[in-house]
């Protein structure tokens, strides 16, 4: 069904799918609401035919580079890659690509990719901000391109915010581990318990403080978002005079080297110590004992990212800001 040049036209992608061209150029581009029954069977044409827009004659149209700036702090972390692909589930069908920067929770290289992204010319910019401050934002604003950030608080106009109920998730954790009779709860944070950690620390406080639970500065321990990051804490925790009986940390990959300390030091996981994740990375289900922990999930949080990017360039969402808070949900299995 191919054109005679051997390339399908736009207009065959139409008549396969039933719909008309214009349909078709707001499916892949995002500019006007498509259902998802048409999308899909636009899609499905597209496959099909193995026809390809030609993206920079498309760009040079719309006054667009048709890429995305995506910024996260660890590219080693398995929940920014799931993250990266949601992002690529909107994306992709609209025509856009991503351009990917770690930064390793660096605030001078945050500020450096920030700068990147605008000289780069992207449309938009999703960022998982760890030591960001609000103004380091501002050159992106003045640029006039939409920014989402990934986690944290709604703290400046013209910044949207996607993030799961970070605060309400780790009160959950928390609630569940006094629930199982546990009264000396560690946290294991980030280095200055920045970004999302912050409210992850904050729910855990607000649990304890519920319960009539004193909330100990010794158990807060700041560390790096690692797995060495998380064995290292968990070790200064477990020397303390009175150590940890259960310990909460802001990520899966903490919590596995939480697990490392404990056994490093002859303690059984769970009946020595317990272990709380979050995220639910896969690996959280593969090691031993399998990481009880809160899903945080990453690919509906790009995605619901992407299309709020793609709201904000066309022109649809208007307005200040937006927040999007997407639900965590405990996880049981057997570290807690």
């Amino acid at each position: 069904m191919a054109s005679r040049g051997g390339r399908p036209r736009i207009g065959q992608v139409a008549a396969l799918a039933g719909v008309s061209a214009t349909t078709v150029s707001h499916a892949l581009n995002g500019r006007r609401p498509v259902s998802e029954a048409t999308r899909r069977r636009v899609l499905d044409a597209i496959e099909e035919l193995g026809y390809r827009p030609n993206v920079v004659a498309r760009g040079l149209r719309a006054g667009r580079s048709l890429t995305i700036g995506l910024v996260i702090p660890d590219i080693t972390n398995p929940f920014y890659p799931v993250l990266a692909r949601g992002l690529q589930d909107v994306l992709g069908p609209a025509g856009y690509d991503e351009i990917v920067t770690n930064t390793n929770g660096e605030r001078d290289l945050e500020r450096h990719a920030l700068d990147k992204m605008i000289s780069r010319q992207v449309d938009g910019i999703a960022f998982a901000v760890f030591h960001t401050h609000a103004d380091d934002l501002r050159p992106v604003i003045d640029a006039g391109i939409p920014v989402v950030r990934l986690g944290g608080r709604q703290s400046l106009p013209g910044v949207d915010l996607v993030h799961s109920d970070d605060e309400g998730s780790a009160a959950e954790a928390a609630r569940y581990l006094l629930r199982g009779g546990f009264r000396r709860i560690a946290f294991v944070c980030g280095p200055a318990a920045e970004g999302p950690a912050a409210e992850r620390v904050a729910g855990y406080r607000t649990a304890l403080a519920e319960a009539g639970v004193p909330v100990d500065p010794e158990l807060v321990a700041y560390t790096e978002f690692s797995r060495a990051g998380g064995a290292e804490g968990v070790g200064r925790l477990l020397e303390l005079p009175e150590p940890p009986d259960a310990v909460m940390c802001a990520n899966d990959m903490m919590a596995i080297g939480a697990v490392d300390a404990a056994r490093d030091r002859g303690l059984r996981v769970p009946g020595d110590l317990a272990v709380m994740g979050f995220d639910d990375i896969e690996a959280a289900s593969l090691v031993t004992p399998a990481l009880t922990t809160m899903a945080n999930p990453a690919r509906e949080i790009g995605r619901a990212c992407a299309r709020l990017l793609l709201e904000r360039i066309s022109g649809t969402v208007t307005g200040p800001s937006t927040e999007v808070i997407i639900p965590a949900r405990l996880v049981r299995r057997q570290s807690a």
